[in-house]
Formats: C-alpha cells, structure tokens, sequence
C-alpha cells in the first residue's frame, strides 16, 4: 500500500510539472482560452456587468477598485463567476445577457486562480503566477498590452465586449471602456480630487464631440490606442 500510495504521488507531481501548453504563445494557458459560443458568450456577460455598474454600482466592486481598469476588471471576473441567486442580488439593474453562461472557464480560473490578468510579455509558463507575471489586479496599460490585444484601430470594427483604449494626454496613463455594441460604451471616469468619479454610458457619436479631442474614437486621432481584444478570445 506504501509503495502504491508513492507511486500515486509521484505521478500526479509529475503531472504537476508538466508545463502547461501555451500554442498561441500569447502569455495564456491554451485551457484559460475559450472556444467555439463561449466566446462570444463571455463578450455578452462581460459587457451586461460593465453596463450594470452604470445603472448602480454592486456592492461587492470596492472602492478602491472604482476607476477606469477596475470597471473591466470587475466585468471580465464577474462574467466568469457563479450566476446563481446571490450572484443576481448584488446588481440594481443586470441587462440580461442573450447568450448563455460560458461553460468552458469559471473564475477563480484552473492553473492560475485569481491571477487571470497577464502583466508581462512571452508565453505563458509554470510559475508566472509566483514571479507576479499573471495577477488580479493591474492598470488599464498593462491590460492592454498584455491581457489584450488590438484587433484595429476602426471602432466600426468593435464588437460587443470589445475593449476601447486611450492615451491621457500629459500623463501617459491609459484609459479604458467597454464596448456595448450598438454603438455604445460604458467607462469609468476614475478618481478625480475630491470626488471618486462615476460611470458613463455614452455612444460613440456623442465621444467623438468630446471636449478634449484626445478622447475622440477616430483612427486619426493618436491618443485613441485603438479596439481590443482580451487575449482568451482570440
């Protein structure tokens, strides 16, 4: 029994340090990666949680949280989460998703757990989640240039649960929206002095009169980054 119980371990510790594949190379375990209606079945859920947090903010997104990236954040684990009944409580308005839940990934994700945000370059390999290479939590540039990546910089290109990035002009910060589809997007307007910002849902006809043309979705402007992906879609 000794012998057979080290034989047990030994092969499952073999089969812990079997590297994960990561065929696309894009920093992602291919069994983080959605296929088939589960794509677009994420986009769906992923965009109705980003638009509920416009109609009254769940009570579970912190504070802290409550900025430009942490709306997306909120939105990609919340798509990923168990919908049952306690789930549906904390919105004040959810617009029901059309597709059914995602069946292929549930949050926290295999292999990577909580850390489903990538935050530096090169294929995915055991250990990132120790060398803080995936994390939880990041900034809207590191999303976008790792978690995601550009698919055009036409927004008619957008598709629903699709990702908008800007350049803040004189801080070379990035800003982030979700695109609703319909010609709409929802964002955070992140923190301002003395205030903790809100959630805006404006079409993209209305940002393109933007005071501040950095802010305009046009492909001539070079403050607009452009449409993105997250990276388990593609």
């Amino acid at each position: 029994m000794l012998a057979l119980a080290a034989l047990l371990l030994g092969a499952a510790a073999a089969a812990a340090a079997v590297p994960a594949p990561d065929r696309d190379r894009d920093g992602y375990p291919d069994a983080l990666e959605l296929v088939g209606v589960d794509r677009a079945a994420f986009a769906d859920w992923f965009a109705s949680v980003a638009e509920s947090q416009y109609y009254g903010l769940s009570p579970d997104w912190k504070r802290e949280d409550q900025d430009c990236a942490g709306l997306v954040r909120y939105a990609f684990v919340q798509a990923l989460s168990r919908h049952d009944a306690a789930w549906w409580a904390k919105f004040a308005f959810l617009p029901r998703p059309r597709l059914p839940e995602v069946r292929g990934l549930t949050y926290p994700a295999p292999l990577v757990s909580r850390s489903v945000f990538r935050v530096a370059p090169g294929p995915y390999r055991a250990g990132d989640v120790d060398a803080g290479r995936l994390v939880g939590r990041t900034s809207a540039q590191f999303l976008a240039n790792h978690s995601a990546a550009r698919v055009s910089r036409d927004p008619a290109r957008a598709q629903r649960g699709d990702l908008l990035f800007f350049l803040r002009p004189g801080l070379g910060a990035y800003h982030s929206m979700v695109f609703l589809g319909g010609g709409r997007v929802v964002y955070h307007t992140g923190a301002r002095p003395g205030e903790g910002g809100e959630v805006r849902l404006v079409t993209l006809a209305t940002l393109r009169r933007h005071p501040d043309p950095a802010f305009h979705p046009t492909p001539g402007n070079p403050n607009f980054l452009g449409v993105y992906r997250w990276q388990i879609l593609r």
